[in-house]
């Protein structure tokens, strides 16, 4: 709603309050940046976190959109698909397609900030400014104008303003005149309009941010002693603190003085430390104070690990994508992976989503067309889901039937539709058309069982359980077959056949000779 907005620029309007036009808390920022550059430039800790911020800032570039909903529709639809598990490069290709936002690659803003001017890069741009918010706890970037023509007044450049060099002008209504910028010749007073300001948070002051370092000023000292201890015990000989010399005779504090001057000239360098040392005309014992351990008494692994892991935590940077003592302890490849999402995540993340709303307070409403800025994100390593993940869950999908089989290729980077080849797929898949899902499966049809054909079994002979001679009665034998011919004492060979209350006993076999039953029959 910009109903109002040409009738309040007729005339200055007050601020809500009035502002204070002096604010002095400690040491000012431009000398406060001083300390904080030396200590970037002479501790390795340091350097290595405020490189991996800068560095890490100039990945991702930078990509303009045309609001086609409102901001706060747009803000929860991207929420919503990133906590659907889906990329930002899926993300930012689905508010697009869905008229969302409109992608502008060739907006003249989307242009300067990509070639911000002839002698400094886009990357090289933003790890400075990164570099400066975080020495100084503020950054600043001078918008140079067209002076004449159709585009005059129009940003044409931008250059990095060094922060130790601007001083803020406070302004009783407009919160902010203009920022004095002192070279040391000249000063010049930039329109608070030309000058786009990104800073951190500042619990005292309402003009500067506070630069990080602050917080731990007092471990990075720490650290310098333990670093000026070590140099200075392996510049002594490594022989620890210091030494004792114990005179018999009592010594005036002129001679004490003369035997300590001609101690520390004859011994006080490292390549002199092991001479020997002559006392004469007096009884005396010489004890060096030395360190039952070593350096492990002097300087213990858990104390340098401590203060590594405090400098890390101030930037946010987990000690084993940094190369510290404590992250190479407990460091694999499954959890550097692990903590560079955290990094991207937790740290950079929020620090880029500052950087962009800077820009789209300042910047973006000098041009029209466009609605905001943004750190592209899709095309960050650390922020991509794992390969093997991804075809595991669009295999899993394409089986359950939630995504079609075109779908599932091109989410994994294949052809949807594949021109030829040979397709191994699984049986238990039915291929079904898109028109087709929903409807009512057809009927499974009825099977009709075979019909079962017995078996065909084959009648062995009927066998006698007892067989007696038909002539003289004498038994012969039992569980002959009938007609066969038995043998009787009496009467010689008789023939086998059925006799009165004879038990007969039938055997069915099937095809394959196996044994079926046996029958008992009693004849008459």
């Amino acid at each position: 709603m910009k109903l109002f907005a040409p009738l309040a620029a007729l005339a200055p309007r007050p601020a809500p309050v009035v502002y204070p036009v002096t604010q002095q808390f400690g040491t000012p920022p431009q000398q406060g940046y001083l300390g904080c550059s030396r200590a970037y430039m002479g501790n390795e800790i340091v350097f290595s976190a405020i490189e991996m911020l800068a560095t890490s800032a100039a990945e991702p570039h930078i990509i303009g959109r045309k609001w086609q909903r409102n901001s706060p529709q747009i803000r929860n639809e991207e929420q919503r698909l990133l906590a659907c598990g889906l990329s930002h490069r899926a993300v930012k290709e689905r508010l697009i397609e869905a008229g969302f936002v409109k992608d502008l690659p060739g907006h003249p803003l989307i242009q300067l900030l990509a070639n911000p001017n002839p002698w400094m890069s886009r990357g090289q741009l933003w790890g400075t400014v990164v570099m400066d918010r975080a020495l100084a706890g503020n950054a600043y970037m001078l918008k140079a104008r067209v002076q004449g023509g159709l585009l005059k007044g129009a940003p044409a450049e931008l250059w990095r303003l060094r922060p130790d060099r601007v001083r803020i002008i406070p302004d009783a209504v407009k919160f902010i005149g203009g920022y004095e910028y002192n070279t040391g010749k000249d000063k010049i007073v930039f329109p608070p309009e030309d000058v786009i300001h990104f800073k951190t948070r500042h619990p005292l002051n309402d003009y500067y941010g506070m630069p990080p370092l602050m917080a731990v000023a007092g471990r990075i000292d720490i650290d310098d002693y333990m670093k000026n201890f070590l140099r200075g015990f392996f510049e002594q000989g490594g022989t620890g603190p210091g030494s004792i010399l114990s005179v018999k005779s009592k010594l005036s504090p002129e001679a004490k003085e003369e035997i300590k001057t001609r101690f520390h000239a004859q011994f006080g360098s490292a390549g002199r430390a092991h001479e020997l040392m002559i006392l004469d005309n007096a009884e005396s014992t010489y004890q060096q104070m030395g360190l039952n351990r070593g350096l492990r008494d002097a300087l213990p692994k858990e104390l340098d690990a401590m203060q590594e892991a405090r400098i890390a935590m101030v930037f946010g940077i987990p000690g084993s994508i940094l190369g510290l003592l404590i992250g190479y302890e407990s460091s694999s490849y499954a959890n550097k992976r692990q903590d560079w999402q955290v990094f991207w995540d937790l740290t950079m993340t929020p620090l880029l989503s500052d950087l962009d709303d800077a820009l789209n307070l300042q910047l973006v409403p000098d041009y029209g067309g466009i609605d905001e800025v943004l750190f592209d994100l899709s095309d960050i390593r650390a922020l991509q889901e794992d390969v093997d993940k991804v075809h595991e869950r669009h295999r899993a999908n394409v089986g359950a039937g939630i995504e079609s089989w075109e779908e599932g290729r091109e989410a994994i980077g294949l052809d949807p539709k594949p021109k030829e080849g040979i397709f191994f797929v699984p049986p238990n898949v039915t291929p079904t058309e898109l028109d087709a899902l929903g409807e009512e499966p057809e009927p499974a049809p009825v099977v009709v069982p075979p019909t079962q054909i017995p078996e065909r079994t084959e009648t062995q002979p009927d066998m006698l359980a007892e067989v007696h001679c038909p002539k003289c009665g004498r038994w012969i034998g039992r569980n002959m077959n009938v007609g066969a011919t038995a043998y009787c004492p009496k009467d010689k060979e008789v023939l086998v056949g059925p006799q009165p209350q004879t038990t007969i006993k039938t055997v069915e076999r099937d095809d394959d000779g196996r044994l079926l039953r046996v029958v008992e029959v009693t004849a008459s």
